[in-house]
């Protein structure tokens, strides 16, 4: 570039992110860096990785339900404002100007939030005539600005509609109860016109609105941990969804592990089988713990005491007793449910010890996947299992790194796909951090090439000065 170049606009760089957000270009960024690390030998096929997931948080105010429709009302009279404002002349009166000319809530000055809040002044009023107004622009932009349609704002303001309103008989739009109408799941449920990816989600005391960051690294004992993979769900996926992508990814990579250490979030009895027999991985997680009353009470009645005749199809009781029907519904997961005669079980001297019921049933998995129950839960009792499993908690201040040495917990951009940029983006340089580190910081020194007439001397047997400093400063 010539000298008098002025260089790129700052702008370039929201069409650079943009394109990088099509078509999974982003990941396909990280595909390039991982080949060059994998060149150098920092990274390889089968060894042993781990993954941890962390809240992301969406880079969105939290609204109230009145706050969102309105809101989105407003987003949707600025998009056709810009696009097409002699469209609103028609429409816009004092009424709508007051109602939406400025923010439901503006920043943390409590007179001017006051308008919108968790406690409006006359909610049900407020309520009615925003649902009155959304109705009727949906109306007239269906009818007379067809190439408006397919807005972003005009799509949210339909969806958030749709999830908050519901039409009576009248054809009237009336509040959603959750005892009357009902209202979508939180995996449904948009949480802000501005972002239709974002969700809501609660895990334990985390509430948050936003997404889920998964990260993948390597975990070899001779080679620094390169982040291998790095996945973006919404926040009420469940981390047991996500897990099979995660491998995908990796076997997309061709760097999929031998040993894939995860938390108990990640695995299920079903998903460890799936994925070594998809796969051939192993995952080394913890076993969820019995949650049946009888193995929280400590009795002797729980599942494991009873007896399974699989070829029978009979499960006895500790008492000796044999169930009389066996049978396995259709389900999402496939169960087999035993029960055992109420006769038998009125007249067991330890009933109050088994079950509440008249008879008592017994739920477990089908004989495959029982036994890698089973086994696995032997296996997470020994010493050398928790040892091995300790390779895992590593995981935790890698993501640590992310969220407090790179900002991770907060969306820098709008939506689902940018935020998979941004994460990736972090992935990357922090292995080029790691990578920078693990390189020798002082790289040894080649010996120069001797000239002909040292070569000459040395061929002679006659000694020469191997430093200038020896010949001009001769000892003594």
């Amino acid at each position: 570039m010539e000298l008098e170049d002025p260089g790129l606009h700052h702008s370039v760089l929201v069409d650079f992110r943009e394109r990088l957000a099509e078509e999974d270009r982003a990941d396909k960024l990280l595909d390039l860096a991982l080949e060059k690390v994998r060149a150098v030998g920092l990274v390889r096929e089968r060894g042993r990785q781990r993954t941890d997931s962390t809240h992301v948080l969406s880079a969105v105010r939290d609204l109230t339900r009145l706050e969102r429709v309105t809101e989105a009302m407003r987003a949707a009279l600025e998009e056709i404002a810009r696009r097409a404002p002699h469209e609103l002349v028609a429409l816009v009166n004092e009424k709508w100007a007051k109602r939406y000319g400025r923010a439901a809530r503006l920043g943390k000055n409590p007179r001017r939030a006051a308008r919108l809040g968790k406690n409006p002044s006359k909610p049900k009023t407020r309520i009615k005539e925003t649902g009155e107004d959304i109705r009727l622009l949906l109306r007239y932009v269906h009818r007379y600005l067809p190439a408006l349609r397919d807005g972003e704002q005009i799509q949210a303001l339909r969806q958030i509609f749709v999830q908050n309103y519901v039409l009576d008989a009248a054809d009237r739009p009336q509040w959603r109860e959750p005892e009357d109408a009902g209202l979508p799941p939180s995996a449904l449920a948009i949480v802000s016109p501005y972002d239709t990816s974002a969700r809501y989600a609660r895990r334990g005391e985390t509430r948050w609105t936003g997404f889920l960051a998964h990260v993948t690294e390597t975990c070899a004992p001779d080679t620094p941990s390169v982040i291998t993979d790095v996945t973006t769900t919404k926040a009420p996926v469940h981390d047991t969804k996500a897990l099979p992508g995660i491998l995908a990814n990796l076997d997309d990579r061709n760097l999929l592990s031998k040993k894939h250490f995860v938390d108990g979030g990640y695995l299920s009895v079903a998903l460890k089988q799936q994925v070594a027999r998809e796969h051939g991985v192993g995952l080394v997680g913890p076993i969820r713990a019995r949650t049946t009353r009888q193995s929280r009470e400590g009795t002797v009645f729980h599942r494991e005491a009873f007896t399974i005749d699989w070829d029978k199809k009979q499960v006895t009781c500790p008492q000796g007793k044999m169930s009389r029907r066996w049978s396995t519904p259709p389900s999402l997961a496939a169960y087999v449910n035993v029960e055992f005669a109420p006769d038998d079980c009125r007249q067991c001297p330890v009933k109050t010890a088994c079950t509440r019921t008249d008879a008592r049933k017994v739920t477990f998995l089908p004989r495959d996947l029982y036994d890698i129950l089973s086994e696995s839960r032997t296996e997470q009792q020994a010493q050398e299992w928790l040892s091995h499993y300790s390779l895992r908690a590593a995981i935790e201040s890698t993501i640590s790194e992310f969220v407090n040495g790179h900002g991770m917990r907060q969306c820098r951009y709008r939506s689902h796909s940018k935020a998979h940029v941004q994460h990736v983006l972090t992935a990357i340089a922090v292995n080029l951090e790691r990578i920078d580190v693990h390189r020798p910081t002082t790289p040894t020194r080649q010996p120069r090439t001797p000239t002909a007439l040292q070569s000459f001397l040395d061929w002679q047997r006659i000694p020469r000065p191997r430093s200038w400093r020896a010949a001009t400063h001769p000892a003594g």
